[in-house]
């Protein structure tokens, strides 16, 4: 069971995401705007912020902002819950600090399975780095790999690589599969990597950030019309 806490203007979202997790055995304290959130935040511990981008005020992202500049708050896992659907929208969020994007909206079931993943989700490991000054040419990179696609489903994707990612790295993903779906994917997440003990590859589950709905009903069709199947991404 983990504590969560709800902000949204609208009553009737926080009735039904309360519902639903409060059905799946968490504790939920709901707030109908930014300021009574950062009050409950104060107060007492949670392990996850669920809060709507457009509130009067005191935005969602905001909210965020604040959040993530608060070293008490470090561990806090946070998602978006908006009916702001564009990719620009996306990575605003993603720029701002929160983990996942819930596109409004709610689908019961995927609500309570993305708010799984980020409660499942392991922080990322500490590793020895060097910060290069912005905008520096000794910062600029880009990396190309090659990837095999292992299964899809309205959460994201598993694929096997040949090298390990690093749990929370976020990603763009360019590959037929989603050619074929007659969409973009949206931006990616990685949730978790393992050595496959019987061969020199990595398995490596990676979740949606703000899949819209269109794009969940193509994954929907492709998976009725195709069933299990392993395709070769890039």
């Amino acid at each position: 069971m983990a504590r969560i806490l709800i902000v949204d203007d609208d009553p009737d979202i926080l009735k039904m995401a309360e519902l639903l997790l409060r059905q799946a055995h968490h504790e939920v304290v709901t707030a109908n705007h930014a300021v009574k959130a950062l009050e409950y935040l104060d107060r007492a511990p949670f392990d996850l912020l669920i809060s709507d981008a457009n509130m009067p005020q005191f935005s969602g992202f905001d909210l965020v902002k604040t959040v993530r500049a608060n070293p008490n708050l470090n561990h806090l896992s946070i998602a978006m819950l908006t009916g702001l659907r564009e990719r620009k929208d996306v990575e605003k969020a993603v720029r701002v600090g929160v983990d996942d994007y819930i596109v409004k909206p709610l689908d019961p079931l995927l609500l309570v399975q993305k708010v799984e993943a980020l409660l499942n989700q392991k922080a990322p490991q500490q590793a020895l780095e060097i910060k290069f000054l912005k905008g520096s040419p000794s910062a600029k990179a880009s990396v190309e790999i090659s990837l095999e696609l292992e299964s899809v489903s309205e959460l994201g994707i598993v694929v096997r690589s040949q090298i390990p990612m690093e749990v929370g790295r976020k990603m763009d993903l360019k590959a037929a599969f989603f050619e074929e779906l007659g969409d973009l994917a949206p931006p990616l997440k990685v949730l978790h990597c393992e050595a496959i003990a019987t061969e020199n590859l990595y398995r490596v589950q990676l979740v949606f950030l703000g899949a819209t709905e269109s794009f969940l009903q193509r994954i929907r069709r492709y998976v009725f019309s195709h069933g299990a199947s392993h395709k070769a991404v890039s």
